[in-house]
């Protein structure tokens, strides 16, 4: 059965999962909001939706024009 997780990274890179998004334990942390049937797979779902985001916003950059390329 599927069911929607809170998952969560860490500021030291350790993840979690359980609680609710607004927990204040969570501030300075990474929260996402997943649909897996487990714990194990919700977690392993968000690294993954958490890598895309990482390599998009590093494509997006390297498309920037810099100040030596005369903006």
């Amino acid at each position: 059965m599927t069911q929607t997780w809170t998952v969560v990274r860490f500021p030291n890179g350790s993840w979690s999962y359980g609680g609710k998004p607004t927990d204040p334990d969570y501030e300075n942390s990474e929260v996402f909001r997943i649909q897996a049937e487990t714990s194990k797979a919700a977690i392993k779902a968000a690294q993954s939706k958490r890598a895309a985001a990482i390599a998009k916003a590093k494509r997006r950059a390297a498309k920037q024009p810099t100040a030596e390329q005369g903006e």
